[in-house]
C-alpha cells in the first residue's frame, strides 16, 4: 500500500476578519462542510489553475492568458459566424495551442492513449463534462458547438470525428476513426447558424 499519498501534513494560516466571516456564512449555510474543507478545496483550485501565475486582471494558464467569459456572449459570437468559420477557428486556435504548450511537446496526439491529456484541459476549463472510452469522446453540458469541437479535437488529434446523435439534448458524442492524419470536411454552409450554436 503506498502511504504517501495517503500522507497529510498540518499548518496553520492567518486570514482576514473578513474571510473568516465569509466562511463562517457558508458554514451556517450548509454551503461547505467546514472553513477547514472550504480551504483545502480553495487550494486545489489554485494548483489545477496555476493561480500561481495570475497577476491582477491577467490570468493565464499552460502558457496563454485566459479570459472569463459569459456563456451567453460566447453563443452570440458563434451565431454570427458560420459552420465553416467556426470549424477553421477551431482548428486554429488548436494547432497555436499545440505550439504553445510545453506539456505537450514530443507528446502523439494520434494516439488515443494520450488524448486524455488534452480532455482533461478541456474539462477542466470548463468547455463541458468530458469522459472517453478508446475512440469515443462524450460531452455533457458543451459550452461550444459541435462544429467547434469537431474542428478543434481534429487538428489536435489529426483524426477524424464523427458526430453520433442521441435523443439527450446536453449529450454530444463524437466518434474518431481509426485512420491516422485525417482530416474531416468542414461543416457544409447551407447549415442553419441556430443549429451551429447549440451547446449541447
Amino acid at each position: 500500500m503506498d502511504t504517501k499519498s495517503a500522507e497529510k501534513r498540518e499548518m496553520t494560516v492567518a486570514i482576514s476578519e473578513d474571510l473568516y466571516r465569509y466562511l463562517t456564512f457558508l458554514e451556517r449555510r450548509r454551503i461547505i462542510k467546514s472553513k477547514e474543507d472550504a480551504m483545502r478545496t480553495a487550494l486545489e483550485f489554485y494548483k489545477m489553475f496555476a493561480v500561481h501565475d495570475w497577476l491582477p486582471s491577467l490570468y493565464r494558464m499552460g502558457g496563454s492568458r485566459v479570459v472569463v467569459l459569459d456563456v451567453g456572449s460566447l453563443r452570440d459570437l458563434f451565431h454570427a459566424l458560420t459552420d465553416r468559420d467556426i470549424y477553421t477557428a477551431a482548428r486554429m486556435a488548436a494547432l497555436k495551442r499545440k505550439m504553445l504548450n510545453p506539456l505537450l511537446r514530443g507528446v502523439d496526439l494520434t494516439k488515443h492513449e494520450n488524448w486524455d491529456l488534452i480532455l482533461k484541459e478541456m474539462d477542466m476549463m470548463g468547455w463541458g463534462k468530458i469522459s472517453r472510452l478508446n475512440r469515443e469522446i462524450r460531452i455533457e453540458n458543451s459550452a461550444l458547438p459541435v462544429p467547434y469541437l469537431l474542428g478543434y479535437l481534429e487538428a489536435m488529434f489529426g483524426t477524424k470525428f464523427k458526430e453520433h446523435r442521441t435523443r439527450i439534448p446536453e449529450l454530444t458524442i463524437l466518434l474518431g476513426e481509426v485512420e491516422k492524419g485525417g482530416w474531416a470536411s468542414p461543416p457544409s454552409t447551407d447549415q442553419s447558424k441556430d443549429t451551429a450554436c447549440k451547446a449541447r
